[in-house]
């Protein structure tokens, strides 16, 4: 399994420095091309995107992710800031696929988040 990471110039040359596979985009449909290239490949294990391209991404691939269990998605900050706002509740919801309330309602389980 590869790792991959989506983003602009700046935000790929230090992870090509580790030896992950770089895909650098410049504008949103080329996002969408390669990110559909990318989902449908057997040897993606780990794809690793800007939070710039969250929304983009969420309206074009949320549904297909749910279906697969690879690749992993995992988003981090943008070079020039984070543009993905979420609170941790709602990040967690997003990872395990279910709401915290909901998780804890069907498992009877009491839980709590300490930052």
């Amino acid at each position: 399994m590869k790792i991959y990471m989506i983003g602009n110039e700046d935000e790929t040359v230090g992870f090509s420095l580790t030896g992950i596979d770089v895909l650098e985009v410049k504008d949103e449909e080329q996002f969408i091309l390669i990110c559909r290239e990318i989902l449908n490949r057997e040897d993606a294990g780990i794809v690793i995107i800007t939070d710039r391209f969250f929304e983009i991404f969420r309206k074009n691939f949320s549904q297909i992710l749910k279906k697969k269990a690879v690749p992993v998605v995992v988003f981090v900050p943008s070079f020039d800031g984070i543009h993905l706002k979420r609170s941790i509740k709602e990040f967690v919801a997003g990872v395990v696929g279910i709401g915290l309330q909901q998780l804890q309602e069907r498992c009877n389980l009491k839980i709590q988040i300490l930052l």
